[in-house]
């Protein structure tokens, strides 16, 4: 017995139907923007700070990261970052350490705290 013309309609449409569904499925899992991390981790950055600023100049971190920043210095100073309300007396030639749970996010800007130059900044994206 041979399949009508509709049944053979039928099973070409359901055929394709089904191709292009793992076709956009593959696509989706190739292409899919990245994902965020699962659980917030630790960031640890080292810091330079000179005469004409901070390197590097940004500290990138995402929302619940655990950051720890070991910092050296030309000079002596109190280093302040903005938004967290962190003080830190640095000296020169001595590496410090600065730890924050990033629980805020938007841009800090992290300056001397005697002249208010900004040195460099903390971004805090979203998670």
């Amino acid at each position: 017995m041979t399949a009508t013309f509709w049944e053979r309609k039928t099973f070409r449409l359901a055929t394709l139907a089904v191709i292009s569904v793992l076709v956009l499925g593959g696509l989706f899992l190739i292409l899919r923007p990245d994902q965020p991390a699962a659980m917030p981790g630790e960031r640890p950055f080292e810091l330079e700070i000179r005469e004409d600023g901070m390197n590097p100049e940004e500290v990138s971190v995402r929302e619940g990261d655990r950051v720890t920043m070991s910092i050296t210095s030309d000079r002596p100073f109190e280093l302040h970052v903005h938004g967290y309300d962190l003080e830190q007396e640095l000296e020169p030639g001595e590496t410090t350490e600065l730890s924050l749970e990033a629980d805020l996010t938007g841009r800090f800007p992290m300056e001397d705290h005697d002249t208010e130059e900004e040195l460099g900044v903390l971004v805090v994206e979203p998670r």
